[in-house]
């Protein structure tokens, strides 16, 4: 609520029309990539059901996320999200860094026999779909489970 009473006020300050749509169009362009970006990172990953197991908090991290493969010239596309894992392990390194700390990482997971996900940016919009409507089919039995035996 407090965003859509704050930003039609900011766009409203704008001078004239052509920059508010402007204005629109670029900061949902914008914050429409970066939501992209999370997504895939995240949604495709694996999922805590129940009460946690264990307390390997680096096992948890490569469990429950997905780097994306791409080439350096990128970077700057994905703002270092690309390495998602990395980030959750060294979260105030410097994204400049992280493409540097990857293949420690990834030595660190085969030594000890950890899961290191690193896919494509369409593989991963792929299995972001896949995990969403799986979602959707498990939440849509839910629903014929709850009309069906509560009336």
């Amino acid at each position: 609520m407090v965003f859509w009473t704050w930003f039609p006020l900011l766009v409203f300050a704008l001078p004239n029309w052509t920059e508010r749509v402007l204005f629109v169009l670029t900061s949902f362009a914008v914050t429409g990539i970066q939501h992209v970006q999370f997504c895939l990172n995240h949604f495709a990953a694996d999922v805590y059901v129940g009460q946690p197991k264990g307390n390997d908090w680096f096992e948890k991290q490569t469990a429950g996320t997905i780097d994306i493969d791409c080439s350096p010239q990128m970077d700057w596309f994905f703002g270092g999200l690309q390495f998602q894992l990395e980030h959750h392990l060294f979260p105030r390194l410097p994204r400049c860094q992280l493409r540097n700390v990857s293949p420690i990482v990834q030595e660190l997971c085969k030594k000890h026999n950890l899961p290191y996900k690193s896919v494509s940016f369409f593989e991963a919009n792929r299995w972001t779909i896949r995990t969403l409507r799986t979602a959707a089919m498990q939440a849509r039995g839910l629903l014929w489970e709850a009309v069906n035996t509560h009336g």
